[in-house]
């Protein structure tokens, strides 16, 4: 791991004791993507990505099964979720999406 990742890794572990790891991980998304604050852009990207963390999060409670442990079943599904996001990164590095 380069000096640059392990510097966001302690930051977003930071936030996230601080409960503020979706606005670090926002704000370091829009300066990639180089969102310009201040404009409309900025408002509905950020709504977006919110509601989209949101969205994912509810949906990983609910496929998980109960239990304190996660199962072979749950690591699946989150297998599965990391490849379609993967491969929707790709995609978008690609010019597909």
């Amino acid at each position: 791991m380069n000096k640059l990742q392990a510097a966001i890794d302690k930051l977003l572990r930071d936030q996230s004791d601080q409960t503020n790891l979706l606005e670090a991980v926002w704000l370091l998304y829009a300066a990639s993507v180089q969102i310009p604050t201040s404009t409309i852009q900025w408002t509905e990207s950020r709504r977006c990505f919110f509601m989209g963390a949101a969205t994912l999060f509810e949906a990983i409670n609910r496929i998980l099964e109960p239990g304190a442990e996660p199962t072979d079943a749950d690591l699946g599904r989150m297998d599965r979720i990391d490849d379609e996001l993967k491969r929707f990164q790709a995609d978008v590095l690609a010019g597909r999406a």
